[in-house]
């Protein structure tokens, strides 16, 4: 009631067209039907990194992971990184706009749902250094997985992995120097009880997935068994 009456008084517009959100169609997520309908979302991706395809058969591979198989086993791309969606999480992640988070963590959920995938054991925000995250003051993944581990009924674990080591901005490296920028710099913080054999890894971009590929190295190495990867936006590129 406190909600409806909230509605009432403070109605909700659309981040994008600032247009009024229908009460109905709002459901925490601040994006009119219409823009909502507009996200660029992805038809058809290779099952084992996520790239978009334009073949439709189920557990389709593409021809880089079928030559050389990473480390992590199956990739849940949701949108293509095209705006809107650039301009969300730019905001996001360099306007400090941690609503944005919430948004788009409502928005992955809701189509995670639609691919009816295994859960895992634990859900594993993709980690910042912590000088990085004191920069931004939040962790962008850390924001959008407590969303999607909160609607998918799912484990939260924040605390199992760390990037111990700083890293260059992957952005304006290739994709060997991005895989070498990104190696021996994750490890496992906390391991003390913990059983997962079963982790979905979660981040916002994914381009070369050289850092979610260095992270599910990572993790296997010390025993775990099947390595998902959860992305809002895929670039269209290895």
């Amino acid at each position: 009631m406190i909600k409806q009456i909230l509605d009432i008084l403070y109605p909700r517009r659309c981040v994008l067209c600032h247009s009024l959100c229908a009460s109905k169609e709002a459901h925490d997520i601040d994006l009119c039907h219409a823009c909502q309908v507009d996200l660029p979302l992805i038809e058809n991706a290779c099952y084992q990194c996520g790239i978009p395809l334009h073949n439709t058969q189920d557990q389709q591979r593409c021809g880089q992971c079928l030559q050389k198989t990473p480390e992590y086993d199956h990739v849940i791309s949701i949108y293509h990184y095209q705006n809107p969606l650039i301009w969300l999480i730019q905001q996001m992640k360099f306007k400090k706009k941690s609503g944005i988070a919430n948004l788009l963590g409502h928005a992955m959920s809701a189509q995670l749902k639609q691919h009816k995938t295994s859960m895992p054991d634990a859900i594993i925000p993709v980690p910042l250094h912590y000088k990085r995250q004191l920069e931004r003051h939040f962790n962008q993944s850390e924001e959008i997985a407590k969303v999607v581990a909160k609607k998918l009924l799912c484990t939260l674990d924040t605390q199992y992995l760390e990037r111990h080591l700083p890293s260059k901005q992957q952005s304006g490296l290739d994709a060997k120097q991005r895989k070498k920028n990104v190696r021996g710099i994750f490890r496992i913080k906390n391991k003390k009880q913990k059983n997962y054999n079963h982790i979905a890894l979660i981040d916002d971009v994914m381009s070369t997935g050289s850092t979610v590929n260095e992270i599910a190295r990572t993790l296997k190495k010390n025993g775990i068994e099947k390595v998902d990867v959860w992305v809002l936006a895929r670039a269209n590129n290895h």
